[in-house]
């Protein structure tokens, strides 16, 4: 085929009528046919809290990576409460972090000597909030 300008594209293959609809057939097997139904309809979209438990990795190496995060944020915000101390201010901002943070459920995890580190960190965070609540309530 050659190009000679720029006039109306042609292609050289007879173009076939459509199909009319409803005579679709399908072989199921050497000779046979099947007409085909109509197309049943979607099913609604699932509810997106239901795709995100889904896509959610709950392996033992998910909840270890998910503790030991916890584990740092509680300790991060230990030390944002004690630079506030020694700054001379109440360290109501960094408390505040803190108590969400510790408020948060932890997840259950394999590992006994993680378990007992996390502890160990929780109980140091609610005796902060504790001296933190008699401090104001003094």
């Amino acid at each position: 085929m050659k190009v000679t300008g720029s006039g109306p594209i042609s292609s050289q293959t007879p173009r076939r009528p459509a199909a009319a609809g409803g005579d679709f057939s399908v072989a199921s097997g050497p000779g046979q046919a099947r007409a085909a139904g109509p197309a049943m309809a979607t099913t609604g979209v699932a509810s997106v809290a239901a795709l995100l438990a889904l896509q959610e990795d709950d392996s033992p190496a998910a909840r270890r990576r998910k503790a030991l995060k916890r584990g740092s944020g509680l300790l991060d915000r230990l030390e944002a409460v004690k630079l506030a101390l020694l700054d001379g201010g109440d360290g109501s901002v960094a408390l505040s972090a803190l108590s969400r943070l510790a408020a948060e459920g932890r997840q259950g995890d394999p590992d006994p000597a993680l378990q007992d580190v996390l502890d160990h960190i929780e109980t140091r965070a609610a005796v902060e909030l504790a001296k933190a609540r008699t401090r104001r309530a003094a």
